[in-house]
């Protein structure tokens, strides 16, 4: 039941965060001028890139489906892959820290988009506002996340009468 329960859980968790954390980009980018001038610019230079793609030559379809993939690639690095990822980690290793979760969903929102499309951003990684407001998102969805699933991810710990039945390990010399 456990795992049925964990099923629903994890994709539930990922999407309303996912869905969260761009109402988040959204909102900041329209709240603050210059976030919101960063985000359009990295935007413009991303979507100017992939237009380009499409005068290249070759069938029309062929041409649009560059363009679709360049943006969905792009949504996904921002939104989902980092959440997914702190997700499989977590359950893998049974991290329950909400610290350890936002901490990890913000290092993978900050560095993802820039590692899948190298040529998002020119200059300094570091200095950019846009990573800023990246790794604000990607707490925000770690957090959503950690309130959702990551709680109690991985397995169950043992309870205090199950404790009391396990053999303590033998060393030997």
């Amino acid at each position: 039941m456990r795992i049925l329960g964990r099923m629903i859980l994890i994709p539930l968790g990922i999407i309303l965060a996912a869905i969260i954390a761009g109402l988040f980009l959204v909102s900041a980018g329209l709240v603050q001028p210059s976030l919101g001038g960063a985000l359009v610019e990295g935007a413009i230079s991303t979507i100017r890139q992939l237009f380009e793609s499409l005068l290249e030559d070759g069938p029309a379809v062929d041409r649009f489906t560059r363009l679709a993939n360049g943006l969905t690639s792009l949504t996904a690095s921002v939104l989902f892959l980092p959440v997914s990822l702190v997700a499989a980690v977590s359950e893998v290793f049974g991290l329950r820290y909400w610290i350890l979760q936002a901490l990890l969903a913000t290092a993978f929102t900050a560095v993802l988009p820039f590692a899948m499309v190298p040529d998002l951003m020119a200059g300094n990684l570091l200095a950019s506002p846009i990573t800023g407001l990246l790794a604000a998102t990607g707490a925000l969805a770690g957090t959503i996340y950690w309130m959702i699933a990551g709680r109690s991810a991985g397995s169950d710990p043992l309870s205090v009468e199950d404790r009391a039945t396990v053999k303590a390990p033998i060393y030997r010399k």
